[in-house]
């Protein structure tokens, strides 16, 4: 039993869904590193696999891992883009006030490196489950955001709702002491609850952190428990794909699992049998052996045999060459595909060769719909997270200072969260710029909405002030132009009358 697990007081049943999550990644990882250390720990296998040593020959073990690439491919289109972080206020006075929160709140997303560390932590959780994430709110602090692994933290929900936290532990090991002795090290278990404390009706968010020594792990050397000053536990359990008989989330490599050990395996045989069948053999029939230990094998080469005695003088040495006859090479190859298309259509990716194939921009866009359906389904258990998240970052920031430059005016605005998602179709962002120009030329949308929608610039306002007054200029110099036409055509004709 590990130290975590002891002060995590994980139950037998925990215990082994986190060694089965374990034995899943070293499964996404592919090949093992260290055979020797895989012996003693199957986990570390991975996709290898421990052969036979009384053999003949050492059978081969071709590890094409093909879980990997999908499951990036699959994070890559979720996450690879980040999407775009909309604030809108439920009272129109206040839109520019909303959008300078937005742009507040999306530089401390930046500066944890929130996106790119929920691509990673995406990925994780499409293997193992289940992360969680956490923030960290200090007074006179900058916001921290964090993500854990499955074996870093254990939590409770409420029976009533299972998206619910009631409460929340995470361990952690004391850095200075890592490599010390484990009787020497020192370990944290943070434990976030809801409780209404001092006669309070309302539930607040309480810490407590309980100091371990490796040599006791029974009774901690210290305890600290208080107040966090926030409404809600600032973690958020997700779990991938977590329905009503999965309330713990599955991971998406169960069903690719046995698909990829069989792909290895027909692999590995079939590189056996190319081995012994590819090259043909030379027989030789009748010869002592002797003589037959004597030959070279070799272009050209010269075989001296001696017949073997025998009395009625019929045994003749004879040299003949035995040609293989490779005939499964294309069974072989359409099982390896066969598995290899069943993988991509288990996460609804579209197989490469099928990409290259379309006639048009909308078709690409048609490939991805059972992506983009899949990928829709994954948001319904990271969005509300993310949105929750959002809320308490503006809350904490509003009750602790974490900010010198804290517009106040903040804390109290009512607003909806919107993420809007951007999955790379290659084809989707240049049909709705198109598509969206034509509702402005036919006065069906306003030219701030496409520039809102479509420009890089966070100050859209002052983006469209300026095509405003560029048109303004334009439209006044072709109006001084055509005057200028006018009053040329007036004096040619005064000329032409006074010369008559």
């Amino acid at each position: 039993m590990t130290i975590k697990e002891t002060l995590l007081k994980l139950s037998d049943k925990e215990k082994k869904e986190r060694e089965k999550a374990r034995k899943d990644f070293f499964f996404y990882l592919g090949e093992t590193e260290n055979k020797e250390a895989a012996i003693a720990d199957n986990a570390l296998l991975g996709q290898s696999w421990i052969t036979l040593d009384d053999l003949d020959y050492v059978p081969s073990q071709v590890i094409d891992n093909k879980i990997k690439p999908l499951i990036n491919k699959q994070a890559r289109f979720m996450f690879g883009k980040e999407p775009d972080i909309l604030f809108k206020p439920l009272d129109n006075k206040d839109k520019e006030v909303c959008e300078e929160l937005r742009q507040y709140v999306d530089a401390i997303l930046n500066a944890s490196k929130f996106w790119s560390n929920t691509f990673k932590a995406f990925r994780l959780a499409s293997v193992t489950k289940r992360v969680m994430l956490r923030l960290e709110a200090n007074p006179g602090q900058p916001i921290r955001l964090y993500w854990h692994d499955i074996n870093d933290f254990s939590y409770e929900v409420d029976p009533n709702d299972i998206t619910k936290l009631n409460k929340a532990t995470l361990v952690r090991q004391d850095t200075s002491t890592a490599n010390k002795e484990q009787s020497e090290q020192i370990w944290y278990r943070y434990t976030y609850y809801m409780a209404n404390k001092d006669d309070n009706e309302e539930l607040s968010c309480y810490l407590k952190v309980e100091t371990y020594k490796g040599s006791s792990l029974d009774i901690p050397i210290n305890i600290e428990d208080k107040a966090t000053g926030l409404s809600k536990i600032p973690c958020w359990v997700i779990a991938n794909e977590q329905s009503i008989v999965s309330p713990h989330g599955q991971s998406d490599i169960k069903d690719l699992k046995p698909l990829q050990d069989s792909y290895n395996r027909r692999l590995s045989d079939f590189n056996d049998s190319l081995r012994f069948l590819m090259f043909g053999q030379t027989a030789i029939i009748d010869a002592t052996k002797d003589t037959v230990n004597a030959c070279n094998i070799a272009p050209n080469a010269l075989m001296a045999l001696k017949s073997m005695e025998d009395t009625e003088g019929n045994k003749q040495a004879k040299v003949q060459r035995v040609e293989s006859n490779f005939t499964n090479a294309e069974p072989v190859k359409m099982y390896l595909k066969l598995l290899e298309d069943s993988m991509y259509e288990k996460l609804g990716i579209p197989k490469p060769e099928s990409m290259q194939q379309v006639p048009s921009a909308k078709s690409i866009k048609y490939m991805y719909t059972e992506l983009v359906a899949r990928c829709e389904e994954k948001w319904h258990d990271w969005e509300p997270n993310i949105r929750s998240m959002l809320r308490l970052i503006v809350e904490a920031c509003g009750k602790f200072n974490c900010y010198e430059d804290w517009n106040h005016e903040w804390d109290n605005l009512l607003y909806s969260i919107v993420l809007n998602k951007n999955y790379p179709i290659p084809e989707d962002e240049e049909d709705k710029k198109r598509l969206a120009m034509e509702e402005v030329v036919a006065n069906v949308r306003s030219h701030r909405s496409y520039i809102k929608d479509f420009s890089d610039d966070e100050d859209y306002e002052k983006h469209f002030n300026e095509v405003i007054e560029d048109i303004t200029i334009i439209n006044a110099a072709e109006q001084d132009q055509f005057q200028q036409g006018i009053d040329d055509e007036l004096d040619k004709g005064d000329n032409t009358g006074g010369d008559s």
